[in-house]
């Protein structure tokens, strides 16, 4: 089986997102761990699409697997959330979150033996923070994908395509990525985005397509999972019925300790909306919505260790002063910016835990389940998403379906304006129960209505303008927004999720006769910009007086020529690929993948893992990891294998 280095979940579906150096049974991929020119139709696959790719797939597997068709076994993690390698699952002490936690660490790439020394003990919750003891947790083999060799012998391979290639500096590896550079491009990685240099030197945002932008997010919260310890200390939640105070005022009284207070702008109100806590949903009536929008925000309150501690009654570090119970000069719970955050790489043991979540990301996407329960003529739900000086609304009315994209325009002292980009109609009319999912992402607004998605056409793509500033806004600290006006509805399944953002990571083409990496990514210092995530203003101007690159800004270039393709990992702070490569061969494009290295298009993960039933949904041990002493080769007490189990039917799936 073919390895590769490369995963996410929310619980409703708690294998939905996965990751992938490979290995096969003839061939392995190894590896740690994309739009066109022009502007182009969004298309849907079709379930007709799926289903015949599922078919041809198991045919060549079958039929011609040693000529066109070969499996792949996933060792890493440098393609999670889309292919898992080697990893641990687990459900949060405090949340119920079921968390993911990449354990390729374990493994001793020499001797392909356990490391005691190098077992995960300890995971940080994505969802809650939570720090949970992993070390006896259940450890899993990574992915085993199907990957078809037809299709690159009579075409051409597609950008976000995931290929199985042979790695440039040791033809006998393959690595597993996702393709996102063509041939004769200048591509441009700046802040998580990717870009390629146009004819007249101008940057085009490469944009993924719909259906693969949804396969590929990465969970920031699900509100169905709520750190209940926390909230009963008083910790704030981070869904609140809000309304905008109006320009200039201000909340009069003592701000609590832990309350907190305005949020650019908004401050929490009463007797809107109405939280049902256990099961995080909120409602309203019509006769409570009235005539004015009724919102509920997001804000992004993240809990340190410390808050954890002093929320369990641990002991308090007086050297951190992050947590909230602390003397008056605590600043207590404070929202702050949506980072690059992937708890698939946050873990103690192994290599060490990554905790350089210091990145600022913009690209958001909102699911929820509204359901109407009263409506007029008047009705309408709003969702509205920002980042940085961009605002944009969607506006459905309910009595029509009728979907309103709308670019939002805020003014100092004078309120705000909307501009209609586009309008589109949708299946929300009357009352009844739909799942709305709402997103910025590469630079492109998409709105689906239960699974479909709406149509607003060119208009919902949009150009940056390099005349504004790029750097974040308060509102990016309450980014995500859902409203009513004179309806009765209920919002639930509260989900927001993010896009990749790719490092800007970059050496030199003369560097390297081994992997390694320049510096800390995109800035020399992330642990300063994690400390000032709560100011946006000033982590921007910590991030732009120290980032490399041109203009204050970190970029990385890279050139493609013929025939030559770039591969970037999913789980970009992770990713062994393009990036970063080493160039001992003296390429002339050291990040370069030719055309003839390609093996093939991985498109079906055939087998997850097995899950483990009974005893405690453990199963039982009938095998142990072995390890390489200094006295041979001895057993652990470190279980490897349980049974009995039953196939992961829920992650086998086409690859996207």
């Amino acid at each position: 089986m073919a390895k590769s280095k490369d995963g996410a979940s929310r619980k409703s579906d708690p294998k939905k997102n996965e990751s992938a150096k490979v290995s096969g049974k003839k061939s392995g991929a190894d590896s740690k761990d994309s739009s066109e020119k022009g502007k182009q139709p969004i298309k849907q696959d079709s379930t007709r699409e799926t289903v015949e790719s599922i078919v041809v797939a198991f045919v060549l597997a079958f039929l011609f697997r040693g000529f066109e068709a070969e499996a792949f076994v996933i060792p890493t993690g440098s393609m999670a959330p889309t292919l898992y390698g080697r990893h641990k699952e687990s459900d949060c002490e405090q949340c119920g979150y079921h968390i993911l936690i990449g354990a390729s660490d374990e493994i001793n790439d020499e001797t392909g033996y356990f490391s005691s020394n190098k077992r995960i003990e300890t995971a940080i919750c994505p969802n809650c923070r939570f720090e949970n003891d992993v070390r006896n947790a259940p450890v899993f083999k990574g992915d085993r994908i199907l990957v078809n060799k037809f299709p690159y012998e009579f075409s051409d391979p597609q950008r976000w395509d995931v290929p199985v290639f042979k790695y440039p500096e040791k033809p006998t590896t393959n690595y597993i990525k996702r393709l996102v550079g063509l041939p004769n491009e200048t591509l441009v990685i700046k802040r998580g985005n990717v870009y390629r240099i146009e004819e007249d030197r101008t940057r085009s945002v490469l944009r993924k397509p719909p259906s693969r932008q949804k396969a590929i997010q990465i969970p920031v919260s699900d509100n169905n999972f709520r750190p209940s310890a926390l909230h009963e200390k008083g910790w704030p939640k981070r869904w609140a019925a809000v309304e905008r105070l109006p320009d200039g005022a201000t909340v009069s009284g003592k701000k609590d300790q832990l309350g907190l207070g305005p949020v650019a702008g908004w401050t929490e109100a009463a007797g809107t909306w109405d939280e049902d806590a256990a099961a995080g949903s909120f409602s309203i009536e019509k006769a409570r919505a009235g005539e004015s929008l009724k919102w509920l925000r997001y804000r992004h309150i993240v809990p340190t260790n410390d808050d954890w501690e002093a929320a369990n009654d641990g002991p308090l570090r007086p050297s951190n002063r992050e947590y909230f119970f602390d003397d008056a000069e605590s600043m207590g719970p404070r929202p702050q910016l949506i980072t690059d955050f992937c708890g698939y790489n946050t873990y103690t043991g192994g290599h060490g835990t990554t905790t350089d979540d210091a990145y600022w990301v913009a690209d958001l996407t909102l699911t929820c389940d509204v359901e109407i329960t009263e409506a007029g003529d008047q009705s309408e739900v709003v969702v509205e998403l920002n980042e940085g000086v961009h605002c944009y609304r969607c506006r459905i009315d309910v009595s029509t379906g009728n979907a309103k994209l709308v670019s939002v325009n805020r003014y100092s002292g004078s309120g705000e304006s909307e501009e209609v980009l586009a309008e589109a109609k949708s299946d929300l009319v009357g009352t009844g129960d739909w799942e709305l999912r709402f997103a910025n992402v590469d630079n492109r607004i998409c709105l689906w209505v239960d699974d479909d998605l709406v149509e607003f056409g060119d208009a919902a793509n949009y150009v940056e303008d390099e005349s504004q500033t790029p750097s974040p806004q308060d509102e990016d600290l309450i980014p995500v927004g859902i409203a009513v006006r004179n309806a009765g509805a209920k919002v639930s399944n509260l989900l927001i999720e993010r896009d990749i953002y790719y490092r800007a990571s970059q050496i030199s083409n003369e560097d390297a006769d081994r992997f390694t990496w320049s510096g800390d990514d995109e800035h020399p210092e992330p642990y300063s910009l994690r400390r000032v995530l709560h100011d946006p203003a000033e982590w921007y101007e910590l991030y732009s007086k120290r980032a490399r690159g041109s203009n204050n800004t970190p970029e990385a270039r890279f050139e493609l020529g013929p025939d030559e393709f770039m591969m970037l990992g999913d789980n970009s702070p992770r990713s062994q690929d393009s990036r970063v490569w080493p160039n001992a061969r003296g390429a002339k494009h050291r990040h370069a993948v030719p055309r003839s290295a390609l093996v093939g298009r991985a498109f079906y993960i055939y087998w997850p893992h097995g899950v483990p039933f009974m005893n405690d949904g453990e199963g039982y041990t009938v095998n142990y990891h072995k390890e390489v002493t200094s006295g041979g080769i001895r057993k652990t007490e470190y279980p490897d294998f349980r049974v009995p189990f039953y196939p992961n039917f829920s992650r086998m799936h086409r690859i996207r």
